[in-house]
This record gives structure tokens, sequence and C-alpha cells, in this order.
């Protein structure tokens, strides 16, 4: 029996929902989009929601609207520093260095996998340079503590902005992952919490860094933003329908992915009590056994502050996880490392970098992603699915 990282996360109705998108000629982004970005802000808590057409999109418009708002100064210029961990994923790192900013990296907590704020600390001393902002990812379903982000920011004057792409309905404290800053993302790609196959927005509770995001991206357009009408009244000489006032690029999304979405947010915790249900499942088959469960404290202490993308596995050794590896791919366990391990030893970012950024300087990065690696948690697996992937852990162990 095969069980894949995720599953296409359709359900028949979704199927239907797009069919019928189709049939009505809308394609580019309208109504269905607006309703989505709607029912996206009531589930999260926030003043607003900006659909676009990735996660990875939704990152890039983040940075672009911190460095060229429209209106009052900069968040952010370019040359400036921004704290990122040192597991990420490229598109939390790329913006960052396309836009002019400069990445610099901080070592991770090795049992949460989120940036370590101990050192951050450090870094902060140590800097030669601004540092002015950070950028943490809440990885695989787990919400960083978001009074612990606010007061490190405050205490260092950083714009504080979150990468919650892997972390769709992760709570702690009542606050939703990542609404402690001043904006976040989100992704709805097809192995994701929810679905619309690709698809992204950010979540913000700033009126004028949501409009500059419905700029930005709509090519700089000023047609849906809160303010188009008094931006009109101030250019008398340019068609109003074609204003432009701000940078951008061409990230909408489309109607069909709102479509989607609509449907699946309705069964969004429906969807992550399965996955905790799976997780739960796994540890208890691990509990006597050499390989072991990240983040399985919160089963029991917090659940809530976990919507399990993946399953981050650890293995007592380099070798056991290697010999563990071998087994599940052989029993049909689809594996992968730990978002893509320690991002400082990526060739590009080493070519981009250079010399001045050592991977070996990342401890913990480095144990992580020698000792562990992740398996699926789909919500759309079956029980014998479930089942064997348990099995298949526990006698992995054994290795």
């Amino acid at each position: 029996m095969r069980v894949p990282l995720a599953s296409s996360g359709l359900e028949p109705e979704d199927i239907n929902a797009v069919i019928e998108t189709l049939h009505s000629n809308a394609l580019t982004m309208g109504e269905r989009v607006r309703a989505f970005e709607k029912e996206m802000s009531r589930y999260l808590g926030a003043e607003h929601f900006v659909m676009v057409n990735s996660g990875s999109s939704a990152n890039l418009a983040i940075i672009e609207a911190l460095l060229r708002p429209t209106k009052g100064e900069p968040r952010l210029r370019p040359g400036d520093g921004i704290l990122v961990p040192a597991i990420a994923w490229p598109t939390t790192i790329w913006p960052i260095i396309q836009l002019g900013l400069r990445p610099v990296f901080v070592d991770i907590d090795p049992e949460t996998i989120t940036i370590d704020l101990e050192a951050a600390e450090k870094v902060m001393r140590n800097s030669d340079f601004d540092i002015r902002g950070i950028f943490p990812i809440h990885p695989l379903g787990r919400a960083m503590d978001p009074a612990a982000l606010q007061s490190f920011c405050e205490a260092h004057s950083l714009v504080l902005v979150s990468d919650v792409c892997e972390a769709l309905g992760s709570w702690r404290g009542g606050i939703h992952a990542g609404m402690s800053s001043l904006a976040a993302s989100f992704s709805f790609y097809f192995s994701h919490h929810i679905t619309t196959m690709e698809g992204g927005g950010v979540a913000t509770n700033d009126q004028a860094v949501a409009d500059d995001l419905r700029s930005i991206r709509s090519h700089g357009w000023s047609r849906d933003r809160s303010d188009a009408k008094q931006w009109a009244e101030t250019t008398n000489d340019i068609n109003s329908r074609f204003l432009f006032v701000s940078t951008g690029y061409n990230i909408r999304p489309m109607e069909i992915q709102a479509a989607l979405g609509l449907g699946q947010i309705k069964r969004i915790d429906d969807y992550i009590n399965r996955r905790r249900y799976i997780a739960t499942n796994v540890n208890n088959a691990l509990k006597n056994s050499e390989l072991r469960l990240m983040g399985s404290d919160t089963l029991i202490e917090d659940p809530k502050s976990h919507s399990w993308m993946l399953l981050p596995i650890r293995a007592k050794s380099p070798v056991a996880a290697r010999k563990a590896l071998e087994f599940l791919e052989q029993a049909g366990i689809e594996t992968r490392p730990i978002l893509t391990g320690n991002f400082t030893a990526q060739p590009s970012l080493q070519r981009i970098l250079g010399t001045n950024l050592n991977p070996r300087d990342f401890v913990q990065a480095d144990y992580v992603t020698a000792t562990s690696f992740m398996v699926g948690c789909h919500h759309h697996f079956t029980e014998d699915q479930v089942a064997h992937l348990a099995d298949s852990l526990c006698h992995a162990s054994s290795f």
C-alpha cells in the first residue's frame, strides 16, 4: 500500500463548483474571490484578506508593500537585514533577496523547528549592519507564541511579518498563527490544509497595507482599493479606470481557485481534526520506539496550536534516520526532508551570498536535517493508509 505525502484534497462538490464557475464565464478575479477573501478574514479574525495566485506570491507582495508603500514612509528600505530561520522554504527567502534586502539566517529550535529567538537575540547583539525586520515561518502547522514574537520585535524595533503557509488552522492563546504580525502569508497549494490547487493570500489588520497589496497583485492598479475614488480625484487627466498608483505584478487569483476555497473553508475544522487524529495514531504507535513524532507535546498540552501539515519524525542518529528512510520507501511510505533541510547549504544560496554564509554555523538546523524527515498527514488518507503508516513507522524504528 502506498501512503503519499499528500492527496489532491478535492471533494466532488469542489469539482462541481469549478465546472459551474467555468460555465459562468467568470475566469479571473471577481465575485468569488471577494467572497473567499471575506470568509478567510472571518476565519482568521483579520480585518483584511487579499487573495493572490500562490503563497509564494503572497510573500513577494508583502515585501513589496513594505518597501514601496503608496502613502507614508517605507517600513523597510533596500539593504535592511531581515531575520529568517535556517530551516526554511525558498519562497520565504527569495523575495527578500530579489527586492534588495538581506536575509540574516538564525538557527532553529530543534524541538519546534521554529526560529530560535534566543539565537536571534545573539544575532541582533553581534550584527554589524541594520536589521529591521523578522520573517518567521510557523512550520508544518505549529503556531509560534505571538506574545514571544511581539516582545522580541518591540525590544528591537523590528517589523514582524509571518509566513503561515504551512499553519492554517493553528491557534495560540486565541490568536491565529501569524495574526500578531503586520502581515501574514497563507498558501492553498494542493497538499495544504485546504486547497485551491495553487493559490494563497495575505492577512493584515492594516488598511494601508491591504490597499497596497490589492494594487500590487494587479500591476499597481487602483481599482480594487478602498481609496480608489480619492486617487482618481487627484489625477483628473488620467482615465480613472486605468490608474496605476503602485508598483505591481500580475499575481491575481482565478475565480475557479476561489470557488474551490469557498467550499474547502467550510470543512477546514473537519480536515484539521482528521490530521490531529492521524498524528495521534502515529504518536501512539511510536511511544515505545526509537523514532519520535516531533511536536507530539502539543497533542496533549495545546492541540489547537498545531494543525499538522505533515508529520516530522526524529530518529536517534543520522544512521538510524537513513535506515528508516530506506525501509519506509520500500514499504510505500513517501518521505521528504524537513522543508529543505538546512537551507543555508543549498547551492543557490551559497552562490548568491558566497563565503560569508557557513552552513555549519547552524548547528541545530544541521542536526535536524541529519536526523529527521517527514511523512504525510493528509486528511484524505483512508483508515488503511493511516494504519499502514503507523505500522511502517513502528517497524522502521527497529533499525
